[in-house]
């Protein structure tokens, strides 16, 4: 993090609102700009993701970024930040909670996850259930209507479930405390910040992206132009910022819109 007390954050959702499938080098470079400005005025700016960290790292080679970011949100719970090595630490004690808690999560709710393989094989054949050691517990589907359907099962158990929450990104899924998603992450980031809302900026295109795109967590909401339609009309509903462009130019105007627009 930086040395001195940040005043602001800026805080992305990674594929499809700070980066689009190929990329544009010039686009990129007008971003980074930006970035690069607002640092100067004391801003911090990071990734709020569902990738893992080191995918992440690798995404943002891929993408030909030369920018670091200062904090990073992996797997929509996990906080990271450089430490004076350049290596990539926990950002306080927020993990190991999460870790912890995630734990007795999967514990406490196995039943739950047979009851809910038991449902899929006899209702929706071509959904899989995923349970391995990087993802405990998620689902994958053939398409978005099935999700839907899935979600809508879901949504009918979790008041027999407390502490059950997921995360949604299109046709995957991913099954977490309730307590840990990218808005309370970004709430713990401000925490150890000390920067209130109002001093903080949040964007996305997707399901998963909602807990941060709230007033609580950020008062400068923003989505991509090719943010799903359900995202896009609940940033418009809180007078957010519905870009015109896609993906990064679109993240370059919120940037203008928000920061210079004065």
């Amino acid at each position: 993090m930086p040395d001195s007390s940040p005043n602001a954050i800026i805080c992305f959702d990674f594929d499809g609102t700070l980066v689009d499938n190929p990329s544009d080098p010039y686009e990129i470079a007008q971003l980074e700009q930006i970035l690069t400005h607002m640092g100067k005025r004391g801003a911090v700016w990071g990734i709020n993701t569902g990738r893992t960290l080191f995918h992440t790292l690798d995404g943002l080679k891929q993408h030909g970024f030369r920018l670091t970011p200062d904090f990073i949100v992996a797997r929509e719970s996990e906080v990271y930040h450089q430490n004076e090595y350049r290596r990539w630490v926990d950002l306080g004690d927020w993990n190991k909670r999460c870790a912890h808690d995630h734990k007795k999560f999967y514990r406490n709710h196995a039943s739950f996850f047979k009851q809910l393989q038991k449902y899929l094989a006899g209702n929706w054949p071509g959904a899989r259930f995923i349970s391995d050691d990087t993802e405990p517990a998620g689902l994958v589907v053939p398409d978005d209507s099935m999700m839907v359907g899935i979600c809508q099962w879901i949504d009918a158990q979790l008041p027999g479930s407390p502490g059950l929450g997921y995360q949604r990104n299109s046709i995957w899924l991913r099954f977490t405390h309730q307590n840990y998603h990218k808005g309370s992450a970004l709430q713990e980031i401000r925490r150890l910040m000390q920067i209130g809302p109002e001093y903080t900026f949040a964007a996305g295109d997707n399901y998963n992206d909602l807990s941060m795109l709230r007033h609580e967590v950020a008062h400068g909401l923003a989505c991509p132009g090719n943010a799903i339609p359900d995202v896009a009309a609940h940033i418009s509903a809180l007078g957010g910022y519905v870009a015109p462009a896609e993906a990064t130019l679109g993240m370059v105007s919120a940037l203008h819109h928000y920061f210079y627009n004065e």
